[in-house]
This record gives structure tokens, C-alpha cells and sequence, in this order.
């Protein structure tokens, strides 16, 4: 395989939510210096998404650590893209104080948008990445200004927010290593957070310039990265953790499986996600609740419908007793 993900965190797992985010931060600063002196021929590029919150004016004006930086659009060719909006790169010269201190502000930003407030908030994640390149700063721009607009499966026209990090450990695991090489493109190396605020690095080292092309079924669980990416952040933010693994992944499927009930309102759905992380990932399997889920109609809320349980019912399929035995009957109606 052509391509490598590494973690750095707890034996490579989950960030431990027990550690000081003054030492993450460090820890990352140290380990992002640490790869741009191993790569001296590489650029350091600075990813921004100033949609919500743009990090080069603080409420004081200019924000000194990224004031008279080198800056490039990510143009996103669309009317209903403000050029304010547009993300952008800044290229950070690591071997001077400057720059070393923008490093040093980027990482605190990108780990203080990752507090579980902050995210139940919708505050946006205003840091994409740190992008090791050896092309120039206007291609790398080129290159995320072509994939930010995709036509999905049905012909519309999508804004692909892969250079937001949250959005993008969604949309990683889900590619091809081609479509994966495709992404990076002129990005040799893509340092970011994954779901859980670890830190990560996502390489190419085939130096391919493919086109992006996701199929209908990639599409399906992209329209529901929205979704999950909600109900995980308010669920952070009622543990005051991050979310581990497990709980991304048993949230993306619920979310397709909220689709496939036919429930189509936003918030709707994120109640749904909450209840598979909340009460059990596979909760809509139960019995009283297939009922309530098969006796709505046309109009019918399901955050309404399934209030209809009882405080005992939820302590059941909390427990999951009956999950096990559904697995058991399973089995043996397998071996039949």
C-alpha cells in the first residue's frame, strides 16, 4: 500500500483526555518542528478556514502571530461562497521566531477548537492543518480550489469540506488509497487531528494528480457526515471527552440507518445518532422501539415519537441484555 497514516497519542490510540492541553500542545509543536527539520525541502503550510471565526483578526485587530505571513485563497468558485469565506494557506518559514510562533498559536487554536464546548457550540474548526508540500503555495491553493466543488452521485453541486479536519477524519477512512492520493495531491504530508483530537499525518508517496471521482454509495455517507459530526460533538460535550473510535464509527452508521427509516429532519436525525451513543450503538434493533419506528407516519417527529418510552425501557436497551440475545438467535437461525 502507497500510502501511511500515523498517530502519535497513547500507544497510537485515542488522545488521552487526561493530559494537560498545554502539554498536547507542546507535544505537538515539538513533533510538527521535529518533521519539518527531517524535511528541510519542504514548505510548512498553514491550512485556515476563516468561515465562522478568521484567526488573522482577533477582536484587537490583526492578529500579530499571523500578521504579514505569505497568504493564498483556496477560491471557491460559487455565489454562495463569500470571498471572506474562502479557506486559505499561509506559509509558515519554521526557521525563523516568526514563524516558529505561528506554528506555536495555530496548534493552541486548533486544539482549543477541539474543546467539547467549543464544539457543541458550532464554532467550526478554524485550523485545517500544517501541509508539507514541495509545490508552490499558489498550486497547493489551486489544487484544494478544484476539489472543494464535486458533483455528487445525483449531478448537484456540493461544497466538500475535506480541509476541515473533523469533516475530513469522516471522509478518510471511507476513500480509496487512490481517491486518498488524489485528495493529498501536491501534499506530501497532511498533519491534522483526527475525530478523537489526535494528532495525525496522512502521507502520499505516490505523487499521483488523479482526479477525485466518489461513487454513489461514498456520496451516501458523506450527506450524512453533517449529522454525525453534530450528535459527536454534543455527546462530547455531555461526557467532557473527546469521542473515542468505536462511538465515531457506530455514529456513522446509525446515521445511514436514520436515512433508511425515512427520517429526513436534521435535528431529527442527530437525536437519533445521540440515542445509538447514548443508550446502545444498535438501540433501533429493540423491539419497542422498531415498533415506534414502524408506526410512524408521514409528519411524524421521531425526537416526539420515541419519547413513548418508558424510563425502564431505556434502562433496557441501555443494559443491552436483549441485544445479546437478539445476537444468539442470530447465530443459531444461521446455523439452521
Amino acid at each position: 500500500m502507497s500510502y501511511m497514516q500515523t498517530q502519535r497519542g497513547r500507544d497510537g490510540n485515542e488522545a488521552d483526555d487526561s493530559v494537560a492541553e498545554e502539554v498536547r500542545i507542546r507535544e505537538q509543536v515539538s513533533a510538527l518542528k521535529s518533521w519539518f527539520n527531517q524535511h528541510p525541502d519542504m514548505r510548512c503550510l498553514l491550512l485556515v478556514d476563516p468561515s465562522q471565526r478568521d484567526p488573522l483578526a482577533d477582536d484587537a485587530g490583526d492578529n500579530p502571530f499571523f500578521a504579514d505571513l505569505p497568504k493564498t485563497d483556496v477560491v471557491i468558485d460559487h455565489e454562495a461562497v463569500s470571498p471572506a469565506h474562502y479557506p486559505y494557506l499561509l506559509e509558515l518559514d519554521l526557521k525563523t521566531d516568526h514563524g516558529v510562533a505561528a506554528l506555536e498559536e495555530s496548534v493552541r487554536l486548533a486544539f482549543e477548537d477541539r474543546r467539547t464546548q467549543s464544539m457543541a457550540e458550532g464554532l467550526g474548526q478554524r485550523i485545517g492543518g500544517w501541509l508539507a508540500a514541495s509545490a508552490s503555495r499558489g498550486e497547493v491553493a489551486v489544487h484544494c480550489s478544484r476539489l472543494a466543488l464535486q458533483n455528487d452521485d445525483q449531478g448537484r453541486l456540493c461544497l466538500l469540506r475535506f480541509y476541515d479536519p473533523r469533516a475530513q477524519a469522516l471522509l478518510w477512512p471511507l476513500l480509496t488509497p487512490v481517491q486518498q492520493h488524489a485528495l493529498l495531491g501536491p501534499i506530501q504530508a497532511w498533519h491534522t487531528l483526527d475525530a478523537g483530537a489526535v494528532p495525525v499525518t496522512r502521507m502520499n508517496t505516490t505523487g499521483r494528480r488523479d482526479d477525485l471521482v466518489l461513487d454513489a454509495a461514498q456520496w451516501q455517507v458523506i450527506h450524512c457526515h453533517g449529522i454525525v459530526n453534530r450528535a459527536l460533538a454534543l455527546h462530547a460535550y455531555d461526557l467532557d471527552r473527546q469521542p473515542k473510535q468505536h462511538e465515531v464509527d457506530a455514529a456513522v452508521a446509525a446515521a445511514l440507518r436514520a436515512r433508511r427509516y425515512g427520517l429526513t429532519d436534521e435535528e431529527d436525525e442527530v437525536v437519533f445518532v445521540g440515542h445509538a451513543l447514548s443508550w446502545h450503538p444498535e438501540f433501533d434493533l429493540h423491539p419497542r422501539v422498531l415498533q415506534i419506528l414502524g408506526s410512524r407516519v408521514d409528519g411524524d417527529l421521531y425526537a416526539e415519537c420515541i419519547d413513548e418510552l418508558t424510563p425502564d425501557e431505556i434502562l433496557e436497551i441501555r443494559q443491552g441484555t436483549w441485544h445479546e440475545r437478539l445476537r444468539i438467535s442470530d447465530r443459531a437461525g444461521g446455523r439452521a
